[in-house]
């Protein structure tokens, strides 16, 4: 892992020659080609071949400097032995050079892509210069600068073919398999008896158990995976009919009660409240959850809680006691947080104390009925020094078995803080950015998410209404493990966290505070990727982004995430290699066309910014991707421009106006397409020009205008559709029947206000024929559905949000052999009472109704 900034150089050149970086090609009348080849082979012979004759040594040396992390004095003796990575005198001396190589290699690698950098930042200046003799100055300079670096890669090449052989007795897998030894050596088998007792404690607790508020803390033991189980219960049917409302949330090593807020008050609160809290004040927030949870019974789970103090008093505060059997689960990743609790017996819990009588065990807690269940007679210690730490370095030694292609994909997750959710689309986009993956590489990018998946080192948080992954995390031991070999290996450097600046590093993560890192001098940093994850919504001065994009000229990937800017902000269009931007400009209308000179751009993404006026230069932005917005008006294109936007492959939200033949025939490329505004107004635009996009796969449409006088019928759909959505269309008229033919739709989702008629009827022969997903939502008066036999065959889940006047479900819909999923709001008694024939069907179907269950 210590040589990675070696790969990574050699898959740019590789991008270089093949003419994937820059804007250009290579001038073909120079002698770049054979120089920018040269330092290639160099490179990946060093790369590849003589630094592979290390790979031991540099793999001892990592996690030598991973274990000075650790207190030698809180790790088991077999444990410790283990972690003997101690060299020899004679070692030591003879491997003290491959060390002091690896130093000059990576100050090559930073001195090489200065000059790449550099010469593509002429490059791109000098494109509309007519100065010939000033290119070709800057030409020369940069062949005798790529001629040193030669010398330089060849003398480094020289000296490592001169060293002795590297330590081929250190085995990464080898170690792994010990770790895993001794993780299960001693340790008791769970006893599946046991295991089924705590489980039915835990239902009869929830369901059958005291009225009060009753807190369940859960810990890990041998056999027994606390998050599986907590999942499974959670999951049940009986459990999800017995509660009101239910919440799963996730804690993490990093604890921000305010992400933990938001995270319930979205679980739990109508989507149209949520929206209306979820930007108040912090203690308005917990006073508006606590009075809605007053009244309901609620389950919610707390997963990976770690020591914090704080926990205890912050629940208080916004969970209500009303005796009514609420519940609460809490994962215990630390035990040292029940460290304030007692025992019935009057006795503190310590951490060498032993718990008996379980699975589930009552505690004293001044506010809640409080119990642990965990199985096992371990002093609670044990949990942390005997498996916490041995996990920790096993996930560090897997981390490190991986092939390089996935191993620095995974590392690149520790630059999201561990309580953040990841989105894997900005994940994707990402990846591509820091080029880890081929340009235009989205599918790569999921294979390789999927794989890390499978492997156990990735969780998946969200997937969409079709099944596609959309959000993930890294759990908190896998991330504890993943920043040890991020850190000391100089990927990343964490804002906040370290005191000294590590050498070489070029990606820098803000954790908390944005205006003390642009306070501070950086003249001999070389970033290439800069994200702030600062939750503070600080408003930056002009002058300080100025100066930071002065300082950081050679940025590829700027993510100023909360942080706002009161304007566009100067200097930002000399950052001429940048792929990946991310601002927030609230008050921005006009695109500025300085923007539009970042020519490598391949993400834009403004959320919060509402453009009505964009430059047509926009057009000249070849390589872009992606374009979020608020909203974005794209100009027609320039008159004799015949060029088009090719890679363009996500827009939102685009404005109604800008929905012309000329301008989405211009999208040949375009999978997702969100437009919002309004659509009556523009009907005739929008509905005869969609079908321009012809890899058009999700849509999206928000009418924003009242009335809505949309025609859905006049739409002209492209076939290749899978995923529509309709929102604030107040259609007049039956949208099943213009649907039903879409020959790949998979997912449809009529949302709020989308539909205001009685009734409902998909009778055509082949209706629907791929349809997976229906979602009806906000159809206040709908009284009547009919379908016809074969309609929807392939239909999987249903929802009807409400059903205040649905008399009944067709009949034809329980003929669908692969309907799993019915989740139904409000429904009157006359359907509630037509259901209770499915009553006894759990094998077959997932019913939920709401607010009660069957």
């Amino acid at each position: 892992m210590l040589e990675f900034h070696l790969r990574l150089f050699c898959e740019r050149l590789k991008r270089v020659l093949a003419g994937e970086e820059g804007t250009l090609p290579l001038p073909d009348s120079t002698n770049l080609t054979p120089l920018f080849q040269n330092l290639l082979t160099e490179s990946e012979i060093i790369a590849t071949t003589l630094l592979g004759n290390y790979e031991a040594d540099m793999a001892r040396h990592l996690f030598q400097l991973i274990r000075e992390e650790f207190d030698d004095s809180k790790i088991s003796l077999p444990f410790l032995q283990l972690l003997d990575l101690e060299e020899s005198d004679e070692e030591d001396v003879e491997t003290a050079d491959i060390f002091e190589i690896l130093k000059d290699i990576n100050n090559f690698v930073r001195d090489s892509e200065e000059v790449i950098d550099t010469f593509f930042i002429n490059i791109m200046q000098q494109q509309n210069s007519e100065n010939e003799s000033e290119s070709n100055e800057i030409i020369n300079i940069i062949m005798a600068l790529l001629v040193g670096l030669h010398t330089k890669i060849i003398d480094i090449r020289n000296r490592m073919q001169q060293l002795p052989p590297g330590d081929n007795g250190f085995d990464i897998s080898e170690k792994s398999n010990e770790i895993i030894r001794l993780l299960s050596e001693g340790q008791p088998r769970l006893d599946i008896n046991e295991f089924e007792r705590g489980r039915e404690e835990l239902f009869d607790l929830l369901i059958e158990g005291p009225s009060g508020l009753a807190v369940v803390a859960i810990l890990d033991s041998s056999g027994f995976d606390k998050t599986v189980f907590a999942a499974d219960t959670y999951n049940n049917n009986h459990v999800k009919f017995y509660f009101d409302c239910l919440a799963w949330v996730r804690v993490s090593i990093t604890y921000v009660f305010g992400k933990i807020l938001d995270d319930i008050i979205k679980s739990v609160m109508p989507p149209s409240r949520v929206s209306v809290i979820i930007g108040e004040d912090y203690q308005l927030k917990k006073s508006i959850l606590r009075d809605y949870l007053t009244n309901r019974k609620y389950f919610i789970v707390l997963d990976d809680v770690f020591d914090d103090s704080e926990i205890w008093s912050d629940l208080e505060e916004v969970l209500p006691d009303n005796q009514n059997g609420s519940r609460v689960l809490m994962l215990v990743s630390d035990p040292q947080l029940l460290a304030s609790l007692e025992m019935e017996n009057g006795e503190k819990i310590r951490r060498d104390s032993v718990l008996f009588g379980g699975p589930l065990i009552r505690l004293k807690h001044e506010a809640w009925q409080f119990f642990i269940l965990h199985y096992g007679s371990m002093p609670l210690e044990n949990y942390l020094q005997g498996e916490a730490i041995p996990t920790v370095w096993r996930q560090i030694f897997s981390v490190m078995e991986l092939p390089f292609y996935l191993k620095v994909c995974f590392i690149y997750l520790c630059v999201f803080l561990p309580s953040i959710e990841i989105s894997t689309e900005q994940l994707y986009q990402l990846w591509v950015a820091e080029g880890f993956i081929p340009y235009n590489g989205e599918e790569t990018a999921e294979h390789y998410l999927k794989e890390l998946i499978h492997r156990g080192f990735i969780q998946v948080s969200k997937r969409s209404a079709g099944a596609t992954i959309k959000a993930c995390y890294v759990p908190s031991f896998v991330y504890t493990s993943l920043y040890f070999v991020a850190e000391k290996a100089g990927f990343v450097l964490v804002h906040d966290r370290e005191e000294e600046r590590v050498a070489n590093v070029k990606r820098c993560v803000i954790a908390e505070d944005l205006t003390g890192f642009l306070s501070l001098e950086h003249s001999d940093m070389y970033l290439q990727s800069f994200l702030n994850h600062s939750s503070a919504s600080d408003h930056l001065a002009l002058i300080d982004c100025e100066n930071f994009c002065k300082k950081f000229k050679h940025l590829r990937v700027l993510n100023m995430g909360s942080a706002v800017l009161d304007q566009y902000p100067p200097g930002l269009e000399n950052l001429y290699l940048l792929k990946y931007l991310k601002l927030n400009i609230p008050s921005l209308k006009c695109l500025p066309s300085l923007l539009c000179t970042l020519l490598n751009l391949e993400t834009l993404e403004m959320p919060s910014s509402y453009i009505d006026q964009s430059p047509e230069d926009i057009w000249m932005m070849q390589k872009l991707m992606h374009l979020n917005f608020g909203s974005i008006t794209l100009p027609a294109p320039p008159k004799n421009y015949s060029s088009s936007l090719k890679n363009l492959i996500f827009i939102s939200a685009l404005n109604p106006s800008s929905c012309t033949p000329d301008i989405l025939g211009r999208l040949p490329s375009v999978q997702t397409l969100r437009i919002s505004g309004d659509l009556s107004y523009y009907q005739s635009g929008v509905s005869k020009s969609l079908c321009e996009l012809h890899k058009l796969e999700c849509l999206k449409l928000v009418n924003e205008s009242k009335p809505s006088r949309m025609v859905l019928s006049e739409y002209q759909f492209p076939p290749s559709l899978i995923q529509l959505s309709l929102s604030n269309t107040e259609l007049m008229e039956d949208p099943m029947p213009i649907l039903e033919n879409l020959p790949l739709l998979r997912v449809l989702k009529l949302k709020q206000n989308s539909y205001l008629g009685r009734k409902l009827a998909c009778v055509g022969l082949s209706s629907f024929p791929e349809l997976k997903v229906l979602h009806l939502k906000s159809m206040y008066w709908l009284d009547e559905w009919t379908m016809g036999a074969g309609a929807m065959p392939k239909l999987e889940s249903l929802i009807v949000n409400p059903c205040a006047y649905l008399r009944k479900l067709p009949e034809e819909l329980w003929c669908i052999e692969s309907l799993r999923k019915l989740d139904l709001h409000w429904p009157q008694t006359q359907l509630r009472q037509g259901l209770r024939t499915f009553e006894d069907m759990e094998w077959r179907y997932d019913i939920q109704l709401y607010p009660y269950g069957i």
